[in-house]
Parts: structure tokens; C-alpha cells; sequence
């Protein structure tokens, strides 16, 4: 089981600066909401290669890694044009979440195989 900090209080803090937070606060994971410099609520996201490269390396240098990411986009929208910038930001937003290894961090622990009551 992960038990992840979303640092959402900590909002004043910069992305890079998130990571030593969340490991001063004994947690070894994130749960990462929307943020105004990140995945911005109902916005395409705002990350570039060398913000990844820097907040992985925050991760990293913290020993945190990141449970989940919790992008919001109006993919339901009664409007046409809102639902295809949505999926074309979730795209986008899954295509991060690869770039920042979310949850096939190294602490992840194998998954269970129900069909052969073993672990993989």
C-alpha cells in the first residue's frame, strides 16, 4: 500500500520544491493535483522537457516518487470543441505521467496474480 501527501498546501512551493517537502514530511510518495505551473485545472498542460528533467530530478534527489496524477479535464463536456481539447490534453497528460515514471517508480512493490494466487 502507498500513502501519498497531495500537496496541495504546499502550493506556494515550486514543483522542484515539492519533492524534499513531501520527504521532510515522512511520505515517500505524491499524489500530484492540478497546479498552475503543472497540469493546470481544465487547461492543456504547461510542461516542457526541461521541467520534467528538473522535477524528476527533485524526485529523485528526494527519494519521492509520484503514487498518481490527478489531471482534470472536461472530457463529458456538452460542447464539442471542450471535449476534443480534453482528450487531446489527457493524451498529453498520460504522455507525462510515463515521462515522470508514476507509479513504475523503483518502490513499487509486484503485483499480485489472483489467477495463480502469486505474486509476479
Amino acid at each position: 500500500m502507498k500513502i501519498a501527501l497531495d500537496p496541495f498546501m504546499h502550493r506556494h512551493l515550486s514543483l522542484e520544491a515539492l519533492p524534499a517537502k513531501v520527504a521532510e514530511l515522512g511520505y515517500e510518495w505524491i499524489e500530484l493535483s492540478p497546479r498552475g505551473d503543472f497540469l493546470e485545472w481544465f487547461k492543456a498542460p504547461r510542461v516542457f522537457p526541461d521541467r520534467i528533467r528538473s522535477f524528476k530530478k527533485a524526485l529523485n534527489d528526494a527519494h519521492v516518487g509520484i503514487a498518481s496524477l490527478l489531471p482534470m479535464y472536461r472530457w463529458a463536456s456538452n460542447d464539442e470543441d471542450e471535449r476534443q481539447a480534453a482528450v487531446k490534453h489527457w493524451k498529453r497528460a498520460i504522455e507525462i505521467a510515463v515521462e515522470l515514471e508514476v507509479c513504475a517508480c523503483r518502490h513499487c512493490q509486484p503485483a499480485a496474480d489472483v489467477s495463480l494466487g502469486q505474486q509476479r
